[in-house]
């Protein structure tokens, strides 16, 4: 296109003062250049002269590196000889750029080289695009953000028409920048301090545009949406040519390699490396599809097995590829899991490490941290999604273990400060009385406090021991401990029934006891003559009960029940019913207090694993 121009082309010679004298004399006698002397390099990024120069000239790979470094879009033409390989490369592989060696003739060589680098200063970005040919391009207002121009490939890719552009802004291309939400989180994280970090709060497509003004490139990864709702995940370098006021969005586009980037390192392998993850990596990781159907499973995901809703048991995952969680699990758990496949697929945005809770129906309480993020194959449409779930049941008893423990020091304190306290100060005024009168009467009360405090303590030992952590389970009846903690009550004349259908899981010492503080509760509200029924609960929701026909519990008194020191007993402790519950809490069961059909006492104890049903 040389010999187009009207106005001369206006060319800055940069670098020390020799080098700019002579090669501003091989340029001068042509009078389709206009030389300006322009000095150091430090001042393109300002004011160039009175006129804009539409390339510059350096003698030196450092010049031409400093010039990069400031501005990666103006043409540059480097006048030197003996330079390394690698800087004749990066010259060589600049569409933007062209070397000349210094004995060639450059009053003839330098201004044709110049003025076609300077060939079309209103598309001074024509370069780069030219190294996305086979890429989706559009041009844009930086300003507005309104959609200018868009080429075949971008139409084929977003699955719009021209017409669509109307009234389009570059926000509607994407719905989740997912560059900018990784590096909104983690920030500091091993390996990626060179990183340059996005605010989570700042708009996605304004910083991006702001970045790459000034002849940068801002390269970033988004999540989209297709016009028929499919989505896709795509790579976009964004650059604004600030000269002609245009912007333009460049977007990768299966099958074809931009250049600069780099081939993907795993080549044929990545079939065997998936393979060795999900059959030897000790969790569950598995695929679905964009139907929530598993496609791929690990062998933690059926480890030991799966039951289904209807009975059915999966082993391997063989049995579980083609299901959905509809399939698999309850009905309330697989909704929620399908509709988080589904905000995965459709924003584009993972879910990081979601605790999650499940209660089988013959098992303790399960947790489970679960990460699911979108999969796209390589044409950059979502497939379906990704999950990785870890079972972090026993890291769960351990953080509940820690926060019952930490309880119990705060009960304990209290204790010492205010159960303990009060027959000490009692023994300790009536034994001052005693020294002063003489009168052994006061001794009498004295002794009444030692046998309280004493009583206390080991109240207090039994309370620390019985909700310390279980470390064995067992499979137990139920129905002997019960009757083998009855014996060990004094219950005069009271009577005991029981109607125990299954085994239960648990420590058979500890329901012994339970089951005597709720014996010995019974009698001494109930009377000598109360009765006394333990049984299981239904096999929907499985665990027992303890019931009695007294007078039963106030309501304004069954929620603090359990907790120390409430008592009705002239003399209590008050530590009865809060061992029953540490026992409780000890096993993972719940327990509340309601009434029973004859009006008195019940205890239920929920949340115990079921086990087979015992012999009539």
């Amino acid at each position: 296109m040389q010999g187009t121009r009207d106005d001369p082309v206006g060319v800055a010679v940069v670098g020390d003062r020799g080098d700019r004298e002579r090669l501003a004399a091989a340029l001068s006698g042509d009078g389709a250049v206009a030389v300006v002397e322009q000095g150091g390099i430090d001042g393109l990024g300002g004011d160039r002269g009175d006129i804009e120069p539409d390339c510059l000239v350096c003698a030196s790979a450092a010049d031409y590196e400093r010039i990069r470094e400031i501005d990666r879009t103006v043409g540059v033409v480097v006048v030197a000889g003996g330079l390394a390989r690698a800087a004749v490369e990066r010259v060589a592989g600049d569409a933007r750029a062209a070397r000349v060696h210094p004995d060639a003739d450059l009053g003839t060589v330098l201004p044709v080289e110049v003025e076609r680098l300077a060939d079309d200063p209103s598309a001074t970005t024509a370069w780069r695009l030219a190294d996305f040919a086979d890429e989706a391009v559009v041009a844009f207002d930086p300003e507005t953000l309104a959609l200018r121009d868009a080429n075949e490939r971008f139409y084929d890719r977003w699955e719009w028409e021209p017409a669509d552009l109307a009234d389009a802004t570059v926000r509607d291309l994407l719905v989740t920048d997912i560059t900018g939400e990784l590096r909104g989180q983690g920030r500091g994280a091993d390996g990626e301090e060179h990183l340059e970090w996005i605010d989570p709060d700042a708009d996605p497509v304004e910083t991006m545009v702001e970045r790459a003004r000034g002849g940068n490139y801002e390269s970033r990864e988004w999540h989209c949406t297709g016009a028929d709702g499919t989505a896709f995940k795509t790579e976009v370098d964004l650059f604004v040519d600030d000269r002609a006021g245009t912007g333009y969005l460049v977007a990768d586009v299966p099958g074809s390699e931009p250049s600069g980037r780099r081939a993907d390192p795993l080549g044929g392998d990545e079939a065997a490396m998936l393979r060795s993850l999900v059959e030897h990596v000790p969790m569950s990781v598995y695929f679905k599809d964009t139907e929530s159907r598993h496609v791929l499973v690990s062998e933690d995901v059926v480890e030991p097995f799966i039951e289904s809703p209807e009975g059915k048991i999966l082993h391997s995952p063989e049995d579980v590829v083609g299901k959905t969680d509809f399939d698999l699990y309850e009905a309330d758990n697989a909704a929620e899991a399908v509709a988080d496949d589904r905000e995965v697929i459709e924003s584009g945005e993972p879910i990081r490490d979601r605790i999650e809770h499940a209660q089988p129906p013959n098992g303790q309480d399960l947790f489970f941290q679960t990460t699911k993020a979108p999969w796209y194959d390589d044409e950059g449409r979502a497939r379906g999604i990704v999950g990785v779930t870890v079972d972090v049941t026993e890291q769960k008893r351990r953080e509940r273990e820690l926060d019952r423990q930490n309880e119990r020091l705060e009960e304990f304190a209290g204790i010492l400060s205010h159960d303990l306290r009060n027959p000490l100060n009692v023994a300790k005024s009536r034994l001052d009385l005693y020294w002063r009168t003489g009168d052994e009467s006061e001794l009498e009360e004295v002794a009444a406090m030692h046998d309280r405090i004493e009583a206390i303590v080991d109240e207090v030992l039994t309370y620390a021991r019985e909700g310390s952590h279980i470390d064995e389970l067992e499979w137990i009846t139920g129905r002997d401990q019960a009757e083998a903690a009855w014996e060990a009550v004094d219950t005069a004349g009271a009577t005991l029934a029981t109607d125990w259908a299954y085994s239960v899981r648990g420590d058979a010492d500890r329901l012994g006891r339970l089951f005597e503080n709720c014996f010995r509760n019974a009698v001494e509200h109930g009377g000598d003559d109360v009765t006394v029924r333990v049984g299981t609960l239904p096999e929907s929701d499985p665990g027992f009960y303890v019931e009695d026909d007294g007078a039963g519990i106030p309501e304004d008194v069954r929620d603090r029940l359990f907790e120390r020191g409430v008592t009705g007993e002239e003399g209590g402790t008050g530590f009865g019913l809060p061992i029953v519950a540490e026992i409780a809490d000890a096993h993972g069961w719940d327990v509340r207090a309601t009434e029973s059909e004859a009006g008195g006492a019940r205890f239920e104890f929920t949340g115990v694993t079921r086990g087979d049903e015992l012999a009539e």
